[in-house]
């Protein structure tokens, strides 16, 4: 018997978990992804070294056992050997799994060929064995060698007997036009949802091609897709432009300074030397009273220019710096102002979509509860009536035989043609009713969409006011400077005044090296940012001239690719709003085609029952009839077939192995089907059987394999063998596994997914007997958190209520 197993860090169980398996059933649940299919593999890993399902897929399977968060595991599988307790294990590492102790080849190949199927094997079990063609030595072939020398097994019967009244099958058929309607409804709800899905596609397709212009252009070599729009965005806000354009910003207030220089040493004048020291004087009166005067004022105001706009960089004479922060805070405004008159309108647009949304759904509610009050079925009901009047012919009512004059005077056909005018205009107000339902319904949706549209990217009533706070103080500054602009200008006048009235005289004496200086500070700052020095017969006026256009072409580039990183953020933004919208559409179009899935194979449950349910009364007679006489197809067929007939009783083909009819030394079998009416069998069971009886075929032929050959090992573990199984075919399959462990000694361990079928097993196969035992394990695990096992061990227990009550 299994014992027990630890797993640590195994596929899709990340960190490690421990479960108990010393019962006679052991039932595991969880939903898809949550590690059922790896504690299986598990468990074969353990005790073969191999996962097979996994290496007849990929051969380098074993480098991808390991968990990806981890860089080491293993797994570690108890049994009990009579009194005795064994253990087979092995080590997980990055580069594979080293085993440690693992069964004997023979105990292995019994373990993955007869106790042991995989989920993945369940849909090829078949096609392995119908590809397996007349080759005698191939595994299909040796498969039946062996079984023929088998004893027989008992014949498993009765699988039938429920379905031998054919109402037990038409009671599935209740609501049939309820749910064809609902599939309508259903149908619609995709189509609109699927619109809305492309026109997201298509708006988030056209940001991404003009976010990759805009990367084409700014020359970033980076991938533009939607899993990578965060790297994007990185790459964008690299400060590398902005730094450029800082510095090549003060490289042109560098040059203008040599400029002014430069213009001021060719201008000045060497006359009249006497007067320059009276007007140092005067120009540093005239500035110094300017300084006194609007000093403090001028650098409050940049203090607060420079708060507003963080970013930015002013010069530092008073004229030039009002003439920048004018035209920064200009920019700025009207950025502010075209923000907050979208944030009102969407705002005003919402309240008034949501008054208009709460207008048709009242009006849908009203509309019904007003077919609610009317009958449904008052069309039927009035031409059944019509119908019924041909045949009145006295007062005797032509249904009961009563006399219609003992409860009223009026005559019969009056009654009846009056109660038939009443039922026609209450199917036509059904109508009219629906009609205006389906197009108060349409424009619900809609505005609910532009609802949930605006709601996505309105903003708050906290940044609306912060917005309208920057707004004011933006404009505040923009009065201000213009209230002092004169006197600004005055002052960089005044400064200029002085420092060029001051340098005078030092400029007067020192002219011809001041300018031989010049030409020398010239060609050092052309170096500096990579250009032509100037040549000795360019005048310095020519060449400044020849730097400065070089380095206003440079900021205009610049400022185009500032601009481009700007436009490529917002891009980013929008893309990510609209992926947002775009999610929650698929989540509602998922959740629609699930519904709409149920509702599919409600009906195609209910045609087949519809279809098969005469049929179904003489199957165990049609299915015995057919069965070969010889004494291969008795041993191995009789048990094949009898399983897949009780879970499958309406498929009229039955699998089953056929040899040749004359003697042979070697076996070369084949899979085919046969009829359970007898006659021509049909063809392979990949071309006659549906999906499902596919999936039912290849289970129970691995439950007549395991039965049909000696039992080396007691286990039998299935994955998630339903599949696409209805209610009868789960029923019966329970009563199977149920003989299987309480009859023949097999220890079942079972993992599903779907939690009602979970509680059904758990009731079907609980305890029956004082050595009867049965173990739950529930396996849950998230995405930044470490896998759970929840066990829980249920023994027999003797009823003693109904003793008591006898």
């Amino acid at each position: 018997m299994l014992k027990s197993i630890d797993i640590n860090n195994f596929r899709s169980i990340r960190g490690q978990i421990h479960a108990p398996l010393d019962a006679k059933v052991i039932l595991v649940h969880g939903e898809n992804g949550a590690g059922k299919t790896s504690l299986l593999s598990a468990i074969e890993l353990a005790l073969t070294g191999k996962v097979q399902s996994l290496e007849r897929v990929d051969p380098s399977y074993d480098a991808q056992l390991l968990h990806r968060s981890s860089d080491s595991g293993s797994v570690s599988l108890q049994i009990l050997n009579g009194a005795a307790e064994e253990r087979f294990s092995s080590q997980l590492r990055a580069e594979g799994a080293r085993p440690k102790a693992v069964l004997s080849d023979q105990l292995a190949t019994f373990f993955r060929e007869r106790a042991f199927l995989p989920q993945s094997l369940l849909g090829q079990l078949l096609q392995i064995y119908q590809d397996a063609g007349s080759d005698a030595a191939s595994p299909l072939a040796q498969f039946v060698a062996k079984l023929l020398g088998l004893d027989r097994l008992d014949s498993l019967e009765g699988g039938l007997k429920f379905l031998a009244d054919v109402r037990n099958v038409r009671r599935h058929v209740d609501g049939w036009l309820d749910t064809e309607n609902q599939k309508s409804f259903l149908e619609s709800q995709l189509t609109d949802k699927r619109k809305i899905k492309e026109e997201m596609e298509a708006q988030i397709q056209g940001l991404i091609d003009e976010l990759t212009k805009l990367c084409v252009e700014l020359e970033l070599s980076v991938a533009i897709e939607e899993k990578k729009l965060d790297q994007v965005a990185a790459v964008l806000s690299l400060s590398s432009d902005s730094e450029a354009f800082a510095q090549l910003t003060d490289r042109q207030r560098q040059l203008a300074s040599i400029q002014r220089e430069i213009q001021t040493s060719q201008d000045s004048s060497a006359s009249d030397t006497a007067l320059l020291p009276s007007g140092i004087d005067n120009a540093r009166s005239a500035f110094e009273l300017w300084e006194k005067k609007y000093g403090g004022v001028v650098a409050t105001l940049r203090r607060r220019v420079e708060g507003v706009l963080e970013n930015a960089s002013f010069p530092s004479s008073p004229e030039q710096f009002a003439e920048s922060a004018l035209k920064l805070l200009g920019i700025e405004r009207i950025q502010i102002r075209d923000r907050v008159s979208r944030a009102r309108a969407d705002i005003e647009r919402y309240v008034t979509a949501q008054e208009e949304s709460d207008a048709k759904n009242l009006m849908l509610k009203t509309i019904d509860e007003e077919i609610d009050r009317l009958s449904n079925n008052a069309g039927s009901l009035g031409a059944a009536l019509a119908e019924i009047s041909s045949f009145i012919i006295d007062e005797s009512c032509p249904v009961c035989d009563r006399d219609f004059r003992e409860v009223s005077q009026l005559p019969l056909s009056d009654h009846v043609h009056g109660k038939v005018r009443m039922l026609s205009s209450s199917a036509e107000r059904l109508l009219s009713l629906g009609r205006a339902r389906s197009d108060a319904q349409v424009i619900a949706d809609r505005l609910s969409r532009e609802i949930e549209t605006i709601s996505a990217r309105k903003l708050d009533e906290k940044s609306l006011v912060e917005l309208d706070r920057r707004l004011g103080l933006v404009e505040n500054l923009i009065n201000e400077i213009d209230s002092i602009i004169d006197a600004l200008q005055e002052g960089g006048r005044l400064r200029a005044a002085d420092v060029a009235v001051r340098r005078a005289v030092f400029e007067a004496e020192t002219r011809s090296l001041a300018l031989a200086t010049a030409r020398e500070t010239l060609n050092d700052f052309a170096l500096t940012i990579h250009a032509e020095i100037i040549a000795d017969d360019e005048s310095l006026e020519v060449g400044a001239a020849r730097l400065n256009a070089t380095l206003a072409s440079r900021a205009k580039r610049l400022e185009s690719r500032l601009s481009m990183r700007r436009r490529g953020t917002e891009c980013i933004e929008n893309i990510h709003s609209a992926i947002m919208r775009r999610d929650e559409t698929d989540q509602r179009i998922s959740k629609d085609n699930e519904s709409l899935r149920q509702v599919n194979r409600a009906l195609e449950r209910a045609k087949a029952l519809r279809d098969q349910g005469n049929a179904i009364r003489n199957a165990v007679d049609t299915v015995r009839s057919s069965i070969i006489r010889r004494e291969f197809n008795d041993r191995l067929n009789l048990v094949w077939r009898d399983l897949f007939v009780r879970l499958a009783p309406a498929e009229p083909f039955v699998p089953a192995f056929r040899i040749p009819e004359s003697s042979t030394q070697k076996l070369q079998p084949k899979l085919v089907t046969e009829h359970r009416e007898g006659g021509e069998g049909g063809g392979a069971p990949g071309a006659m059987l549906s999906a499902g009886n596919l999936n039912t075929a290849a289970l129970t032929l691995f439950i007549a394999l395991h039965l049909a050959v000696p039992r080396e090992l007691p286990w039998l573990i299935l994955d998630d063998p339903v599949q696409s199984m209805d209610d009868v075919h789960i029923a019966q399959l329970a009563a199977l596994l149920r003989t299987l462990s309480k009859e023949h000694g097999r220890q079942l361990m079972i993992a599903v997914h779907d939690r009602q079928l979970f509680e059904y097993l758990k009731l079907e196969l609980s305890p029956a007997f004082p050595d009867d035992s049965l173990i739950t394990l529930e396996l849950s695990r998230g995405q930044r958190r470490d896998s759970v096992c929840i066990s829980r061990r249920f023994s027999f227990r003797q009823e003693t209520a109904i003793n008591f009550v006898a």
